[in-house]
């Protein structure tokens, strides 16, 4: 799957109306991936300095590509500074990538505009495969940004700049590093980097066929339907629509074009309870193309839905506290993975002498992890899971490594993780997922995952389950999560929809106002059941990743009720709850 890619400075552009709370679209260049349809793959070959494209109908005309392949054979042969280490190894990756920005509220085109840029990133390794100036406590690798212009001499010169920089900054953290190892003991250090097999692939540039004027259209009729609910205090509707090209070299002979496109809509909506409490709620919707999306209509109903259920939880009574059993639903499941796995599946070293601790399971390989009815593989591969599409899936990793599917759990038991090129202690070659979020260093991600449980349950027995549960520790009802927030890496996120549900009769009824205790990786061991039913959930708050995942039965776990301070209700009401005010 390929990569649209914002920028932190579009993304707070996006975010005007809703600066006050963290937002889905803050999301970097990598963080939505679509994989174009692999049209036609050439191999490269390398003739005296020159790229030449074997042939397949296409042309020897990729400026970008020549200079870039130009300048890493002149720097691989040239560049060294007096006696010291020369590079063994160099890697240049650049995205080029045109995006279209689009926002609308309450009828009204906020924001529409087009941006181009060119953006690349150099990583010079001195030393060795088993030593050099990586995985140290200092950075690792230049960015910037390339013209525009298809220059040769332009593009060249860039280049040129950055790897200078790179290298004498490579050569300064290799002798320090050097220096700090020959004062420490540290056992078991793994090499610092891992040969591959290099790729030679050349697909299409990234393009999208969008009518931009149409699409103003849509989402002033998308953010008009905000109208007829009045009481939903603020709500926008966002556009990212665009195609990404991006060109990966090394010395070690990878030579890889990819090319993406994609478009994002995301609809917020907010407003308060009663008491003051700030109630958010989003929907979002991908696609590679835009006849992927759903028709204009159904976006419409889900704002209605939407706006219904954040009105009803406005009145919902808040939840003081709980401990006790909860059923997640898949979306909500699929956050609960994220939050307390996913990271701990990817092997990264720990950099010496930065003080971290290894947060990976890389010491639980070959141990229990899950129920031993569990099973759980990574595979970037599918652009699709039951028409949803996957913002995890890509054909070759930020490494020119080609993605590859990993076993990770069996039966409950780890057996290994998914890897880049930086080895651990334990997994010493990529699975063809290292992946770096914009232009950052490539480190180990998950792509797609996909979670099942073998005997697995029917919604209406999970329900069940859950009452029966509640029943056997004296409680008057269970608790069922529809939603939670995107948390962070080790922390469950806030219940958005969770609902009250009887243990007399089964009804139920939503609450409000409440926050996880912590809760430990550990904890995955007690699900209790999981449901035969699997969502795709796509993350696009950091490097985009997908997980598939069925709805979890925990057997025991504790809500508190969030304090806070909220902003009193608004002194006038809105224009549109007063009859007769709008339009005049």
């Amino acid at each position: 799957m390929a990569i649209l890619k914002m920028s932190n400075g579009e993304c707070r552009m996006a975010n005007e109306q809703h600066s006050n709370r963290q937002s889905i679209f803050d999301i970097r260049h990598s963080q939505i991936k679509f994989t174009a349809t692999l049209l036609w793959t050439i191999a490269i070959l390398t003739v005296g300095g020159r790229m030449a494209l074997a042939q397949s109908g296409a042309s020897d005309n990729d400026v970008i590509m020549r200079a870039m392949v130009d300048e890493l054979d002149r720097s691989a042969k040239e560049l060294v500074l007096s006696d010291l280490s020369r590079p063994y190894f160099i890697q240049l990756n650049v995205q080029d990538r045109q995006l279209y920005t689009q926002s609308a509220a309450y009828g009204g085109l906020q924001r529409s505009n087009q941006t181009h840029s060119r953006m690349i990133s150099v990583r010079v390794r001195v030393g060795s495969y088993g030593l050099d100036n990586t995985n140290f406590r200092r950075g690792f690798g230049q960015g910037g940004t390339l013209p525009l212009d298809d220059d040769y001499a332009a593009l060249r010169h860039g280049i040129w700049l950055l790897l200078d920089q790179d290298y004498k900054q490579a050569v300064e953290t290799y002798t320090q590093k050097l220096a700090y190892l020959k004062d420490k003991t540290v056992e078991d250090r793994p090499d610092d980097f891992s040969t591959v097999s290099t790729v030679t692939v050349v697909e299409p540039m990234g393009t999208i066929d969008f009518d931009r004027k149409a699409w103003e259209g849509n989402l002033q009729r998308l953010s008009e339907r905000f109208k007829n609910h009045p009481k939903i205090q603020d709500s926008n509707v966002t556009l990212f629509a665009g195609g990404v090209t991006e060109w990966v070299v090394n010395t070690d002979g990878a030579r890889l074009r990819k090319g993406d496109s994609g478009i994002q809509i995301q609809i917020n909506a907010e407003l308060q309870a009663v008491d003051g409490m700030p109630l958010t709620d989003s929907k979002t919707y991908l696609g590679e193309r835009v006849d992927q999306l759903p028709p204009i209509d159904k976006m419409l109903a889900d704002i209605d839905e939407m706006c219904a259920k954040l009105i009803e939880l406005a009145g919902a009574a808040r939840l003081e506290q709980y401990t006790g059993p909860i059923l997640f639903e898949p979306l909500a499941a699929a956050n609960v993975f994220e939050a307390l796995l996913s990271d701990g599946l990817c092997a990264r070293p720990t950099p010496l002498g930065s003080g971290a601790e290894d947060d990976s399971l890389e010491k639980k390989i070959g141990l229990r992890i899950l129920p031993r009815t569990f099973h759980v593989f990574d595979d970037p591969g599918p652009r699709t899971f039951e028409s949803t599409v996957l913002a995890g899936a890509y054909r070759f990793d930020d490494e020119a490594v080609a993605a590859t599917r990993v076993e990770l759990v069996d039966k409950g038991i780890l057996k290994t993780l998914v890897a880049g090129r930086a080895p651990t202690k334990k997994i010493k070659q990529s699975t063809g997922h290292g992946r770096s979020a914009g232009l950052g260093d490539p480190r180990a991600t998950t792509g797609s995952l996909y979670i099942s449980a073998d005997d697995a349950l029917s919604t209406e027995e999970l329900k069940q389950e859950l009452i029966q549960t509640a029943r056997d520790e004296g409680l008057e009802f269970g608790l069922r999560v529809a939603s939670i927030e995107e948390g962070q890496t080790g922390a469950l996120g806030d219940p958005i929809h969770a609902y009250k549900v009887s243990v007399a009769d089964g009804h139920e009824e939503p609450v409000r106002g409440m926050q996880f205790r912590p809760v430990e990786t550990r904890t995955l061991k007690r699900i209790q059941a999981a449901g035969k039913e699997r969502r795709a959930y796509n993350s696009v708050s950091g490097t985009s990743a997908s997980i598939i995942a069925p709805a979890l039965l925990f057997e025991e776990l504790e809500l508190t009720k969030v304090e806070g301070e909220f902003d009193k209700l608004p002194i006038l009401q809105s224009p549109a709850t007063r009859k007769g005010t709008l339009g005049k």
